[in-house]
């Protein structure tokens, strides 16, 4: 056994500078000796007079109240001697210094060997911190020593034990250290502890079977919660003959009435730590469960041995698509499918997370590639994101392989929607570790289930790549877009900005061609904004009407970065001859307007050259610039007087306009600065309202600066921002200013 982290310092620990760390008992003289278990050094106790040896450390230790702990050291004798034990005390404080204990806990005496070799397994201490504990100290003792004898320690230990994280067994009784109260040999088995062979620690529970065939051993129940997942784990080990051992997990209501159970069989070989498990998910009704091991017994007196037992929630994400076995093979490999190109099956070889993991072993028959996928579809909601995050290590192999994250979509009848890759460059750092390349996508209209598949670029045949942990829950990094028809615009809805820690964000619109263009936020373009939550609202005012775009979101920090493509959205556009004239700036200022028959624009770019005529030459000299921006003027009908108060809304800030042309038009959107324009009545009747609009046009570049207003700000937004109705009433001249914040507009 070794505690998962020790709390005492180094030299404290293991003496290899001082005994600074140490603090003198009663009839006890300490020294650093060169004796060892470890390192170079350890703790010499010598005693005064006949007796007793102690020594404490100097400092205290910080605790937490209710976190289990445990203590342990290694003992020799200096010279042989007959009838020396040696315990481990830990004593619980409130403070860091001064003060009476708490309560203390004391290990069982331990004799030391009547020689000169360690002591092993070693005195040990399982215990809880105690409510108001803060802080602990360690104290070691011997008894049984003449005067002047020495003992020596080493190796001295306090801390976390190495446990099963959220296990419903204490350590104490899920690795046999210090007892087995936990357990019970039901049917044909008597159980003792044993320090002949252990897989973690020195000590593990073992089982005699009494005769031929099925043993029981069972664990104290445990409160679970119905509709919760479950998992049991243990390692078994018989110690002559190979069999099978079934794991099982039994449920029980409130009244202890049995309920049902779920069961897994594992080979069982002899002389090996098999490392067993089963998933279950608690029934209606369930309120405790039971773990039971069931070893099929050759014969009678046949030995099987337990260790590292435990019983637990199953730890998948909150909303995870799939089971925990699926996620770490931990009971076998029937969550995935070998897809082509390699051959899959559980492994214990290495593991990520539990005890198991996914071999894949790459065949070669499809090009140095291997494809593995969910052998059963996941249910998923439409236009949720979801995100996949899976642990893999690879074998030997070139540089620049590549993991393809495949997010195949179903509909209700199981046929193929959409399919959505992405792809993780994963270097060459073979077998020195495990990737984590977090994918996510948003399932389209329609989907109603999902299946995953993982596909290794570039993988080796003979070099397997392992699979563990794969995480597949709602969330990730995402946009979804909307049309907004009343604004003419799209509402696009990103999500997962903080999940990897990146900086900054970036949004771009994806045309048809697959150029990329900013889209305009509240100050500038969102080429490059600070991340400051989770989730953003973006409004692009500016997206041509009635044609496909898609939405590009990049999180980054320096070099390093991830990005996502929305679905595609398509906005609606006006009647067919309507064009949307909007102010990219102020986009609350946008009208509509009908183009009089042959009022579309002649665009006219005007020559920027000078011609030269040369005496003595018939040809001229032509000096030429470029040419100028298109310039034209554009005739336009509205009939209302809203729709005239409309136009002059949009035309009297004077500032550079982006006209939308219906698409079966051919024209791009362009971004013009208006001249003079002239406003003519249809009918010279004054009760008419139909106006004409010669309106002359200058095409410009797209503006730069921000857009003022957006859906939001919302009243809550306005109620926030003023103390009562006479404040905002005294803010804002028009209903302008409340609609973009703006004071004094």
């Amino acid at each position: 056994m070794s505690v998962a982290s020790n709390l005492l310092p180094a030299n404290t620990s293991g003496i290899e500078t001082d005994t600074s760390g140490w603090t003198t008992g009663a009839n006890t003289t300490l020294s650093k000796s060169t004796r060892f278990y470890a390192g170079a050094s350890s703790l010499g106790m010598t005693a005064t007079a006949a007796g007793s040896v102690t020594a404490t450390i100097s400092a205290r230790v910080a605790v937490v109240a209710g976190q289990e702990y445990t203590a342990y050291s290694y003992w020799a004798n200096v010279v042989a001697a007959a009838g020396r034990s040696a315990t481990v005390r830990v004593d619980w404080y409130a403070a860091v210094s001064g003060g009476s204990a708490l309560s203390s806990v004391t290990s069982a005496t331990s004799a030391l060997p009547t020689a000169t070799t360690w002591q092993t397994p070693p005195p040990i201490l399982i215990a809880t911190a105690p409510v108001g504990a803060q802080y602990a100290s360690v104290t070691v003792s011997c008894t049984g020593l003449s005067a002047g004898a020495t003992v020596v320690t080493d190796v001295v230990s306090f801390g976390l034990p190495f446990t099963v994280p959220g296990s419903l067994f204490p350590y104490d009784k899920a690795s046999a250290e210090v007892s087995i109260a936990e357990w019970g040999g039901w049917a044909n088995a008597t159980i003792s502890r044993t320090s002949t062979v252990a897989w973690e620690g020195w000590y593990s529970l073992q089982a005699e079977s009494l005769a031929s065939g099925v043993m029981e051993v069972g664990a104290t129940r445990h409160a679970v919660g119905a509709g919760t997942e479950y998992v049991a784990q243990a390692r078994v080990r018989p110690a002559v003959v190979s069999s099978t051992v079934r794991i099982e997990i039994r449920w029980y209501d409130a009244d202890i009435v049995y309920l049902s159970r779920s069961v897994v069989d594992h080979p069982a070989f002899a002389g090996q730590w098999t490392a067993c498990a089963v998933t279950g998910v608690a029934p209606p009704g369930a309120a405790h469960a039971r773990m039971v091991l069931v070893p099929t017994a050759m014969s009678a007196a046949e030995i099987w041995a337990f260790d590292h037992m435990a019983l637990r929630a199953s730890p998948i994400p909150a909303g995870s698509l799939i089971g925990y076995n699926t996620q770490s093979m931990e009971v076998d490999a029937s969550g995935w499918t070998a897809v082509s190109g390699c051959t899959i099956g559980r492994t214990t070889e290495t593991a990520w997370e539990g005890a198991a993991s996914l071999r894949i072993n790459e065949t070669g028959s499809t090009g140095m590639n291997a494809t593995v996928a969910l052998s059963t579809p996941v249910p998923v909601t439409p236009r949720q994101a979801y995100q996949v995050t899976p642990r893999l290590k690879l074998g030997a192999g070139p540089a620049g392989r590549q993991l393809v994250t495949t997010y195949a979509w179903l509909n209700s009848s199981d046929e193929l929607i959409r399919s959505a890759t992405v792809t993780w460059s994963l270097g060459s750092s073979a077998g020195t570790g495990w990737y984590a390349p977090p994918t996510s996508a948003v399932a389209p209209s329609g989907a109603a289930s999902l299946v995953v598949s993982f596909h290794i670029v570039s993988s080796i045949v003979g070099q397997p790549a392992f699979l563990d942990d794969v995480q597949i829950t709602p969330g990730g990094l995402a946009a979804v877009a909307d049309a907004v028809p009343d604004s003419y615009s799209a509402s696009v809805a990103l999500q997962g900005l903080t999940s990897g820690g990146y900086t900054y964000w970036g949004l771009w619109r994806q045309g048809g061609d697959g150029a990329l263009v900013p889209i305009r936020g509240p100050l500038a373009d969102l080429t490059q904004v600070t991340i400051v939550g989770d989730t953003a609202v973006v409004e692009d005012y500016e997206a041509p009407l009635g044609v496909e775009v898609r939405y590009y979101l990049k999180v980054w920090t320096g070099s390093s970065y991830r990005a996502v493509l929305s679905d595609p959205v398509m906005i609606p556009e006006p009647v067919s001859t309507e064009i949307v004239l909007k102010d990219p700036g102020l986009p609350a200022r946008q009208t509509t307007a009908v183009v009089s028959k042959g009022g579309q624009p002649t665009w006219t770019r005007r020559a920027r050259q000078g011609v030269n005529a040369v005496r003595g030459r018939s040809r001229p000299i032509v000096i030429s610039d470029m040419r100028t921006s298109r310039e034209g003027t554009m005739t336009l009908v509205t009939e209302t007087a809203e729709d005239l108060a409309s136009m002059w809304w949009l035309l009297e800030s004077g500032n550079i306009l982006l006209i939308q042309w219906p698409s079966l038009w051919g024209e791009r959107d362009v971004y013009v600065a208006v001249g003079d324009v002239a406003e003519a009545p249809v009918v010279e009747y004054a009760e008419y309202t139909d106006r004409t609009w010669t309106v002359p046009l200058t095409e410009v570049d797209r503006p730069i600066g921000g857009a003022t207003g957006s859906s939001g700000r919302t009243w809550a937004t306005v109620l926030s921002d003023h103390i009562d109705g006479m404040d905002l009433l005294t803010s804002y001249a028009s209903w302008l200013g409340v609609y973009t914040g703006l004071e004094g507009t």
